[in-house]
Formats: structure tokens, sequence, C-alpha cells
């Protein structure tokens, strides 16, 4: 018998092969997103914030008033950001009072929006405000390392390997969102684990998840509005007959419809829904074509300026958006998760109101929905059509507009 050495090519080959394998796995995707965004949270803290964590909640000295709270924490002028509002319902989500822990709500349809608080105060041991800070970080990078945790799982079905996962932790608008202690990671890996839920027919998990993300962030109705329109199609063309499926999509709108009567009893004056659909939303592209117009027009060509990374955010979500448009009849996702990517699109995008497109303060969070929804339909198509190469310059996208928000974002506020 001869033996006959390996070439000092194939050594490397097959060890890169091994690695490849060791890493095909939904474990590994979420222990490089949360060592990456554990980076950003780190560096974050220690040159913007200057070591001061309380900084991440945004307090501004319009709706926090700093003689009256207790714990003491920093605060920047004006009006602040979100995370001060899912901070102050982490003392105690259910005191609805205007006024509370020395924080004034702007807005009713905060009220309904706590399943984030809900969490921070169980952590807490029941609204600990040393713990505050801290935990509502903690929260927001556990749940960026699931939803990359649960993208793994997406590609894993789609035939792909596990770290492609890591496209659903890689949205610029999550800098946002774990900078500035706001509700997108909770709401949005209960979404997916819900969307993953339902492919495995565990109706009952699914209607657990979805619900609660509409207790976190209701743009999440979406969801269950898809769920009910292909649903009710089955149902009159007697494909299908009623049964647990069909809790998935009534009970989260029953539930936020609970809360709707629960918050107009208790606080009385506009329904949180009202307000925040006349705030939040407006025609067909009336704050989309001005806002990017305007972007267009302010634009430096020199150097990066808030008018400029508004216009590179823009096209990054329009990317993933058209590709989302142009596998939407190849992909293999279930008819109510493509429709579910239309309704996410028209809601975060097209109709959205000023509100969202006149901001530079924003980095497009609150378009997560529609970025992870095309997402899942790309992973869920055949990779004949889309081929590794173009999903890989779709990913180089994403990561370079994550980088450019992150070093931005760990610069300034």
């Amino acid at each position: 018998m001869q033996l006959t050495p390996l070439s000092d090519t194939a050594l490397p080959s097959r060890a890169a092969a091994g690695w490849r394998t060791r890493l095909d796995r939904p474990a590994a995707a979420g222990l490089i997103a949360l060592a990456g965004w554990l980076a950003f949270a780190a560096a974050r803290l220690a040159v913007w914030a200057h070591g001061q964590l309380s900084l991440f909640i945004n307090a501004g000295t319009t709706y926090s008033h700093p003689a009256l709270m207790f714990p003491k924490i920093y605060h920047v002028r004006g009006k602040g950001y979100d995370g001060q509002f899912y901070y102050r319902f982490a003392f105690n989500p259910f005191n609805w009072h205007l006024t509370a822990y020395g924080i004034t709500i702007d807005h009713p349809y905060r009220y309904t929006r706590i399943g984030y608080s809900v969490v921070a105060w169980l952590l807490s041991g029941g609204g600990h405000g040393r713990l505050l800070p801290l935990l509502l970080v903690v929260i927001n990078v556990a749940c960026v390392a699931a939803m990359a945790w649960l993208g793994a799982v997406f590609a894993r079905d789609g035939g792909r390997h596990a770290l492609w996962g890591l496209l659903f932790a890689a949205y610029f608008g999550l800098v946002v969102s774990v900078g500035r202690d706001t509700s997108e990671p909770l709401a949005d890996a209960c979404l997916l684990g819900a969307l993953l839920a339902c492919r495995r027919g565990r109706h009952l998990l699914a209607t657990a998840l979805v619900s609660y993300a509409v207790f976190t962030n209701e743009p999440v109705l979406v969801l269950p509005a898809a769920l009910a329109l292909v649903r009710l199609w089955q149902l009159a063309r007697r494909r299908a007959r009623p049964g647990l499926a069909d809790l998935v999509w009534a009970v989260p709108g029953g539930l936020y419809l609970l809360l709707q009567v629960i918050q107009r009893l208790v606080v009385h004056g506009v329904a949180g829904g009202v307000a925040d659909a006349s705030a939040n939303l407006t025609w067909p592209f009336a704050a989309l074509v001005p806002g990017v117009y305007r972007d267009v027009h302010r634009m430096t060509f020199t150097v990066l300026g808030r008018y400029d990374y508004n216009l590179i955010e823009f096209l990054a979500i329009a990317a993933f958006v058209v590709a989302g448009f142009a596998v939407i009849r190849a992909t293999t996702a279930p008819a109510h998760e493509r429709l579910a990517f239309a309704g996410f699109v028209l809601l975060e995008l097209v109709i959205a109101s000023g509100q969202f497109w006149n901001s530079v303060f924003g980095e497009g969070r609150t378009f997560i929905d529609a970025y992870l929804m095309a997402v899942v339909l790309l992973l869920g198509t055949p990779q004949r059509i889309i081929t590794g190469k173009r999903l890989s310059g779709l990913a180089a996208v994403a990561v370079i507009v994550l980088v450019l928000i992150a070093r931005r974002r760990v610069l300034f506020q």
C-alpha cells in the first residue's frame, strides 16, 4: 500500500471546510451577533457616553424632570428620545399617570407599548431603578443575538449556511435600538420566533409570541392582519377548517383592542391607536418622496453629513425591498409571510409620516420589519435564483451601512 501525502493546499482546504461545518449552527450566528453588539454597546458607552450608561436612555429635559427622578440619571437637552418612556414604565408598567417617576408621557400610544418595559421590570425585581439602565441595554443585546439565532434557522430552512442568519442582526437601525434603549429587538425577536413557530405548526407558541410582540411594538399587527387575510381566504374557499391556526391572528388583534379600551378608560383622552395613526401615518408617498428629495437636495458630496446618512440608509433599505419584491413569486416562504412583507413596506415606508422621513435622528429604525421580512423571503428563495454571490452583494450593503452608522453613534448622540 502506498501512502500519498496530502498537498500543502489540501490541508488548509480541509481545515476551512471543518470550520465552515462547525459554524453551520444557529448558536454560532447568535454568539457572533452577541459579541459584535456587545462591542458596539461598550464602544458607545466608553466614547460618547463617557462611561455613563444612563445616557443610553436619552432622557430629555422636555419630558424628563431631573429634580423629580430617583435614582438620578444623566440627561440630554431638548425632547430626548423614546428610551426615556420605556425607562419610566420599567419602574412600574401599570402606573399610567401622565407624570410618574419624573417623566411625562408625550403621546397616548406609549401606554400600550410596554412589553420591553415589563421584561426590564421583572428582571430588576419589580423596577429596581439602579439596575434598569443596565438591563435595558442587556435585554436589547440579547434580543439582537436571538434574532441572529432565529435567522440562522430561517437560513437552514432555505438550505443555506447558518451564518446567513447574521443578516437579521445586521440592520443599521438596530444601532439606535441598542444605543437608545428602544423596543424593536424584543418585538422582532418575538416576530421571527412566531414565524418559525407557524412554519412548524406550533400555533399556541406563535400566538403567545405575536401577542407579546404587539404588546411591545404595535406595528407588528401587520403580521396577524396578513395571517387573517390568508386564513379567511382559505376558509372561504374551503381549503382549511377553523382551528388553532386562527388563534395566531385573532388573539393578538383582540389583545390590542382590549389594551385600547383599557387605555381609553384609565387615561381618557384620545385612544392610543388613533394617536398613533394620526402622528405616524399619512397618504401614500406623501412624506417619503419629499423626504428623499430633501436628502438629495441637501447632500454635501464632500463629507458625510446628516442628509448623506439619510440617503445612504434609504438606498440600503430600498435595495432589500426591491430584492424582496423581485423574489416574491419565486420564494418558498408561506403566503402570509409574503403578504406581511408587502404590508410592512406599505406601513413603514409608503405611508409613514414626516415624523420618520423628516428625521435625521432615527437611522431608519422604524423600517426594520420591512427589512427583516425581505431577508426572510430572500433566504427562502431557491439558490438557483438568489445565488450566494447575489446574496453576498446585499449582505455587503447591509454591513457597510451598519459599520458607518455604528461609527456615527459611537462618536455622537
